[in-house]
């Protein structure tokens, strides 16, 4: 039995401390898998704890700083542990934007430096992570995202069953998951959004989940069929999961998503959460996408120009048996290849692999 110490990336909310999303579906939920339990033996939280592996993610700490990085890695050195290092984003190309204002530190900079320079292994979601972060450590493994389907069994159907959406206003409607890190892909295809919100004025309405940097965007919207859905106490990943298996009705979704060097790094993830669901989508033609969807079979992919976005649109909105094969053809891929059912077995082995 291999025993594993998670420090998470975590938030504090009245005084409370919760793991990222990106914790649970990195980690906690992977290495907990039943498939993995006769092997693992996994604890999690904050602080420093004594195990044969320790898995420290991303920035770690909100206060975090180069002297208390280099005081866990000389812990981990002094128990004799594997030092394994966590990281699902390229946060060292992570730029200043006008809008969501997101540029780290310079000492988080040298802390996630630092982390992946000392690590025993690094642990990515994506191959071209893997390249950028290769001058810094050459054992690196790509473990790549997958759902744990048990959060969305009220939602996971049969395949045949697939894509019946049934909104109660009658409308078709377009859904779009973001954070706010996400505001300027938003605005990437706002034009082509809007004019089309205006050209199904009367048919047409668009959905979003989640926190907006610039509230502002919103109300370039006025006048048009837009809802900020509200998801209420349902924050915490789990939670959030049940909670849009259960509440979430769309005919169609959009990844809009830049095209540079800190993006080109980022993963499917919001493939696979449209598609598990039976949405059918339409995503920017960059790396995150082009590798994994295949164009008119199990997504629409669309190139970072307002006209192809205006194409898109017409074609899906237009096209309703194109829609439901898009939705079937994503969901059963996701289904048989990207869920823990399937690919809990890749953690289990990294972390094999790391400790011999």
């Amino acid at each position: 039995m291999i025993t594993i110490h998670v420090l998470y990336e975590h938030y504090e909310h009245n005084s409370i401390i919760f793991p990222h999303g990106s914790s649970f579906i990195r980690l906690l939920l992977p290495l907990t898998y039943p498939t993995n339990q006769n092997t693992f033996l996994v604890t999690q939280g904050p602080n420093f704890q004594p195990a044969d592996v320790i898995i420290v993610e991303r920035t770690w700490k909100p206060n975090i700083s180069l002297s208390l990085a280099e005081e866990l890695v000389e812990k981990v050195r002094r128990n004799g542990a594997r030092l394994v290092y966590s990281i699902d984003d390229n946060l060292l190309d992570l730029k200043f934007n006008a809008i969501s204002q997101n540029e780290l530190p310079d000492e988080q900079l040298m802390v996630i430096r630092f982390f992946a320079r000392e690590a025993d292994a690094i642990i990515v979601s994506t191959q071209y992570l893997q390249q950028r972060l290769s001058l810094l450590n050459s054992n690196i493994f790509v473990v790549t995202n997958a759902l744990d389907e048990r959060l969305l069994e009220g939602r996971i159907f049969h395949q045949a069953q697939a894509y019946e959406i049934n909104n109660s206003n009658n409308k078709i409607v377009i859904g779009y998951m973001g954070t706010r890190s996400h505001d300027d892909d938003l605005m990437m295809i706002f034009q082509p959004l809007r004019a089309t919100l205006r050209k199904y004025s009367t048919s047409l309405e668009f959905q979003l989940i989640g926190s907006i940097a610039d509230l502002s965007i919103l109300k370039m919207f006025d006048g048009l069929s837009i809802k900020l859905i509200d998801i209420g106490e349902n924050d915490k990943y789990p939670d959030f999961m049940r909670w849009i298996s259960k509440n979430i009705q769309w005919d169609l979704a959009i990844a809009p998503l830049e095209d540079n060097s800190f993006t080109q790094c980022k993963s499917d993830i919001k493939f696979l959460d449209y598609s598990v669901l039976g949405i059918p989508g339409i995503y920017s033609h960059v790396a995150p996408y082009e590798n994994t969807i295949r164009h008119l079979e199990t997504g629409y992919l669309a190139k970072n120009n307002p006209q192809a976005w205006v194409e898109a649109f017409d074609c899906l909105l237009n096209d309703e048996v194109l829609r439901k094969n898009l939705a079937k053809n994503a969901q059963q891929y996701v289904l048989t290849n990207r869920t823990l059912k399937y690919c809990s077995q890749n953690w289990k082995d990294a972390i094999i692999s790391i400790v011999n």
